[in-house]
């Protein structure tokens, strides 16, 4: 593995952007809040860590602050171009460690299921608790074609695996598409899986999509996955006899999907049954992307379908809801534009825009554009990491709810209460 001045390279840059971040008078206050670079005992490596924090975290006018540096930077060599492009790039997560070289690693991403070469850009005395099966919490970037691990946050033993899966759990909740990053491989497979379940999906519903409420999803969620699964018709049984319809549509706050690391298994396990409120859900599988579960899609619909929107309850707060939250892709508003040749006007309408339908992506749904828009719940079907964490979860769920079974003398009375001898009733 060889090295280049990119070692030397990195630093610089990342201590460069660094210093105009802590003069820059649009984002200097913001950057020496966050960073708190008033503790004197502060290294210059910890300093460079808690500016790519700052740097991965925030966001000016909808853009990276990478891209604000850039903006405000205009003289930089191509070589610094090329760094600062790789910096923004980058994938932070977990490896684990497969082989040790003089100067690098040989890292398997546990989140995209990739192997790695990378180099060290620190000396490899700074890794002296990495070895073969140990995990890296670390960045990796890609420059004129080689890997570099940098930003290390922490190494930790073969027998943390537990930690280390749940680690990249919170990172593909947080942005399912980290599944498939730098993986061609994991998105044909991915794809793969949807062409095969859109097929069923229209089989069992002859639709590409259908309204229920939250306390009947999961019932029909996991009824199609079984169908996919195993050939288990239940789902269609369910499709003939009717699928619970909501009785208003209307929108609300919900906290049904503020997932955590901690609350994950918990939240995933209840399902939208676990909330105490109805509302509609709709079920969608759009072509390429996959499955979606959308809280109140059908009172998201109603807004372009009543002349009369207003009589649709808080919808200004539902329009908001869809066009602000991260967490519904850009496919999901593509989707009810083509099914509502109205949407663009609509929406201009209610918030006082004159934007074009494209305008209107642009300014809400930058992060979709210009890449490949999946649905979460087909990337995490595909992940090794989340199906291996999950059986876990269930599994200690179902042990948790089963008795203890007290131990009991042969000649001692029956815990069942009978009155006998346990040899003679239950030790039977």
């Amino acid at each position: 593995m060889q090295i280049i001045d990119t070692n030397v390279l990195i630093p610089q840059i990342i201590d460069k952007i660094m210093g105009f971040l802590t003069h820059d008078a649009g984002l200097s206050k913001d950057f020496l809040d966050f960073t708190q670079f008033n503790v004197k005992s502060l290294s210059q490596d910890e300093k460079r860590a808690r500016t790519l924090t700052y740097l991965y975290s925030r966001r000016v006018s909808g853009k990276s602050v990478f891209d604000y540096y850039l903006s405000k930077n205009l003289n930089l060599i191509q070589k610094e171009l090329v760094v600062v492009d790789a910096l923004k790039n980058a994938f932070n997560g977990v490896f684990e460690v497969k082989k040790v070289f003089k100067d690098g690693f040989e890292l398997y991403s546990i989140i995209n299921e990739k192997t790695y070469q990378a180099n060290a850009m620190n000396t490899m005395t700074a890794f002296r608790g990495a070895y073969q099966g140990s995990f890296l919490y670390c960045c990796l970037c890609k420059i004129d074609g080689q890997y570099y691990v940098f930003d290390v946050r922490a190494i930790t033993g073969a027998d943390k695996t537990g930690g280390a899966q749940r680690y990249a759990i919170s990172k593909i909740i947080e942005n399912p598409d980290v599944v498939f990053y730098d993986n061609d491989e994991k998105l044909a497979e991915i794809k793969a899986q949807i062409g095969r379940f859109e097929q069923k999906f229209k089989e069992c519903f002859e639709s590409d999509e259908v309204i229920t409420t939250n306390k009947f999803a999961d019932t029909v969620i996991n009824a199609f996955n079984d169908y996919c699964e195993s050939g288990n018709e239940e789902i269609k049984d369910i499709v003939k006899n009717g699928l619970e319809k909501p009785s208003k549509y209307t929108y609300f706050p919900t906290n049904d999907f503020h997932f955590t690391n901690e609350n994950l298994a918990k939240k995933s396990i209840a399902g939208f049954s676990a909330q105490g409120s109805t509302y509609d859900v709709g079920i969608l599988f759009i072509e390429n992307s996959g499955l979606f579960a959308i809280p109140f899609f059908g009172t998201f619909c109603k807004i372009f379908e009543n002349d009369d929107y207003k009589t649709v309850p808080n919808y200004d707060q539902c329009l908001k809801n869809f066009l602000n939250n991260d967490k519904i892709p850009s496919i999901i508003l593509t989707y009810v534009a083509k099914k509502y040749p109205n949407f663009a006007d609509r929406v201009n309408e209610i918030e006082g825009f004159n934007l074009s339908f494209e305008q209107i992506l642009r300014r809400f749904k930058p992060h979709n554009l210009g890449k490949p828009v999946i649905a979460p719940a087909s990337i995490l079907y595909s992940s090794k990491v989340f199906a291996q964490i999950m059986t876990k979860e269930v599994e200690d769920e179902e042990n948790a709810s089963k008795p203890v079974i007290p131990k009991v003398g042969r000649n001692e009375p029956c815990p069942c209460g009978s009155g006998k001898k346990y040899k003679n009733c239950c030790g039977k």
